[in-house]
C-alpha cells in the first residue's frame, strides 16, 4: 500500500481534511470513483425503469411492485453475501457479481431501444440486476479496509459511505438532466455503460484472494446467525438500524414514487419529475460531502437523530406546498437530511462493529438501506391508490416525526458507545453484547 509523502499529506489535510487523507491512497481512489460511478448508474437505471413503468401503467401500485422487485433479492442475497465476502475474498466476489450486473443492464437497454420492454420484462430484469448488485455490496464496502492504513480508516469509511449514499440521489438527478435531451432507452444504455466502468476497474485492483474449505463452508450458516445475534445484542447498532429502517420505509420511497408525485401532486409530468429529482440530488450532494469533509465520528449521533426530524418536517411541508419550485427546495432538504442520516448511521456502525463480523453487519445494514425503501414503496404505492400520494406521504412523515421523540433521547445516551469504537475487537459478538 502506497503511503503519501509528508508534504503531500499536509497539503491534502489542509485542503480537503478527511477526504484528502482517504484519496491519497491510489487503490482506494480507484475504488471510490469507479464504485461511485456504478452506484450512480444503478440509481439512474432504477429511475429510468420507474418512468417507463409509469408511462406503461400510470399506476402507483406498479411503481411499488417494480421497486420491490429490484430490491427484494437484496433482503436475502446481501446478508448471505456478507458471509461469502468474508470467506471467498472480496475481489473475486465483486468481479463475478458485477459481470452479471453489466449483462442485465445491457439486455435491458437493448430491449428498451428496440421497443420490446414490457412490464413483465421490467420486473424480471429488476430481480436479476438487484440480486447481482446485492452480492457485491458487503464486499465492496469492506474492501476499503484492505486499501488504506488503520489511521485513515475513519476518513475512508466516511467518504465511502458518503459516496455510496450520495449516488442514490445523484442517479435520479442525472436522469432529470438527461431526460431533457435524450430518450429513456438511451439513458438506460448510459446506465449500463456506468456499470461497465466499475467492472473494468476491478481488474486493476490487487488483493490477496482466499479460498473456502469444506470446513469453512459448514460454518456459513452459523456465522450468518451470529451476525444477526450481534446486531440484536449490540444496543447501539440496533438503535441505529431501527431508526434507519424508519426513514427507509416511510421517507425514502418518495424516490421510487416520484413519477406519480410529479403527475398527481404537481401536475407537471416529465418536466416536474426532472425538477424534483435534480433538486433531491443537489440537496444530497450538499449533505453528503459536508459530512465527508468533516472526517470524524465525534457528534455524529446527534447529526443522525436530528436528520430524522428535519427530513420528516420537510416532507410534510413538501406535500402541502402545491408549488413545484417551493416543493423543489423542500425536497432538496429531504435529500440532504436523508443522506446525512444514512452516512452517519453507516459510519457509526462501521466504527463500532468488531472487525471479525464487519462484512456480515455491513450486509445486514445494506439489506435495510436498500431493501426496506422498496418494501415501503410497494406498501405506500398500494395505499396511495386509495388515499392519494399526498396523504400517504404525509402519514409516513408524521410517524417518522413522532419516533424522533424517542430517538433523540436514546441517541444522547448511546453516543459515547457509538463514537468511541469497539472496546474489544477480537472477541466477537458475545463480548460486545456483555
Amino acid at each position: 500500500m502506497d503511503q503519501p509523502s509528508g508534504a503531500r499529506q499536509l497539503a491534502a489535510d489542509s485542503l480537503f481534511g478527511g477526504i484528502g487523507r482517504a484519496l491519497s491512497h491510489p487503490g482506494y481512489r480507484l475504488l471510490w470513483w469507479s464504485n461511485g460511478t456504478n452506484t450512480t448508474g444503478r440509481w439512474l437505471f432504477k429511475v429510468s425503469l420507474g418512468w417507463i413503468t409509469w408511462e406503461l401503467t400510470g399506476s402507483t401500485t406498479w411503481l411499488g411492485i417494480v421497486a420491490f422487485a429490484d430490491t427484494f433479492p437484496m433482503v436475502i442475497m446481501t446478508i448471505i453475501a456478507g458471509v461469502w465476502a468474508d470467506r471467498f475474498g472480496y475481489l473475486l466476489l465483486m468481479r463475478m457479481s458485477q459481470a452479471l450486473v453489466v449483462a442485465g443492464g445491457v439486455l435491458t437497454a437493448v430491449l428498451a431501444l428496440t421497443d420490446s420492454l414490457n412490464i413483465i420484462f421490467i420486473v424480471a430484469l429488476s430481480l436479476v440486476v438487484g440480486a447481482a448488485e446485492a452480492t457485491t455490496i458487503p464486499a465492496r464496502m469492506s474492501f476499503v479496509h484492505h486499501l488504506v492504513p488503520r489511521a485513515d480508516l475513519p476518513a475512508a469509511i466516511a467518504l465511502n459511505s458518503a459516496t455510496y449514499n450520495l449516488a442514490r440521489f445523484l442517479g435520479p438527478a442525472l436522469f432529470g438532466g438527461l431526460f431533457q435531451f435524450v430518450s429513456t432507452p438511451v439513458i438506460l444504455a448510459v446506465a449500463a455503460g456506468m456499470f461497465s466502468v466499475f467492472y473494468a476497474a476491478l481488474f486493476f485492483q490487487k488483493a490477496d484472494e482466499r479460498t473456502q474449505t469444506k470446513e469453512e463452508q459448514a460454518k456459513m450458516v452459523r456465522e450468518l446467525i451470529e451476525g444477526f445475534r450481534y446486531t440484536i445484542n449490540h444496543t447501539g447498532i440496533f438503535f441505529l438500524l431501527f431508526l434507519l429502517s424508519v426513514t427507509a420505509m416511510l421517507i425514502r420511497p418518495y424516490i421510487d414514487l416520484a413519477p406519480g408525485v410529479s403527475d398527481q401532486i404537481f401536475d407537471m409530468g416529465a418536466e416536474g419529475l426532472s425538477i424534483l429529482l435534480s433538486a433531491t440530488g443537489l440537496g444530497a450532494m450538499v449533505g453528503g460531502f459536508w459530512l465527508a469533509r468533516r472526517g470524524k465520528t465525534a457528534g455524529l449521533t446527534k447529526v443522525f437523530t436530528w436528520s430524522l426530524l428535519f427530513s420528516a418536517v420537510a416532507m410534510l411541508l413538501f406535500v402541502m406546498s402545491g408549488n413545484i419550485w417551493i416543493g423543489s427546495i423542500l425536497i432538496a432538504i429531504v435529500g440532504m437530511t436523508i443522506v446525512a442520516g444514512s452516512i452517519t448511521a453507516q459510519t457509526l456502525i462501521q466504527n463500532s462493529v468488531d472487525q471479525n463480523v464487519r462484512a456480515r453487519i455491513i450486509g445486514i445494514t445494506a439489506v435495510l438501506s436498500w431493501g426496506l425503501p422498496a418494501i415501503g414503496a410497494a406498501a405506500m404505492g398500494w395505499i396511495a391508490e386509495f388515499l392519494g400520494l399526498s396523504i400517504t406521504l404525509a402519514i409516513g412523515a408524521g410517524i417518522t416525526a413522532l419516533l424522533w421523540l424517542w430517538g433523540h433521547n436514546s441517541g444522547a445516551r448511546l453516543a459515547p458507545m457509538l463514537e468511541s469504537g469497539p472496546v474489544v475487537e477480537a472477541e466477537g459478538p458475545r463480548a460486545a453484547a456483555e
